[in-house]
């Protein structure tokens, strides 16, 4: 449940990012169908690539993290959105012979790094109203 909600947030929050900025596009999106399920694609590989291989990164930039003052993380989210656009290029040549393309283009780490803020910015609000209640 918890990886649905954050591949929806992540799908929403992408979607946000490919709208407001120019260096992020979704390749070949003829229709609102094929779009939703792009999204929801990259979503997924965005939460299992933040699940995966952010900790690992976390804990080896930590020294980072403590001389920054936590600012490296946003150098460590923009480098996780580019690792999934790098996942989703391949994912791309794979989808061509089910006649629908797959994928994130992102142009330059500083759009990721831009485009990582919207995406967990609308993610979180997006968890924070579908994800299951603790209290």
């Amino acid at each position: 449940m918890d990886l649905m909600v954050r591949t929806l947030g992540n799908a929403a929050g992408l979607w946000l990012a490919v709208a407001l900025l120019d260096g992020m596009s979704v390749p070949g999106t003829p229709s609102l169908a094929l779009t939703v399920v792009n999204l929801l694609v990259v979503g997924l590989v965005l939460a299992l690539v933040n699940s995966l291989i952010k900790p690992v990164a976390r804990v080896l930039a930590f020294p980072l993290y403590v001389v920054t003052f936590g600012l490296f993380a946003l150098v460590v989210n923009g480098a996780m959105l580019m690792l999934t656009s790098r996942i989703t290029d391949l994912l791309a040549g794979v989808s061509d012979g089910a006649g629908m393309a797959l994928g994130l283009h992102v142009a330059s780490f500083g759009t990721a790094i831009v485009g990582s803020l919207i995406v967990s910015i609308a993610s979180a609000i997006i968890v924070g109203v579908l994800g299951p209640n603790d209290r």
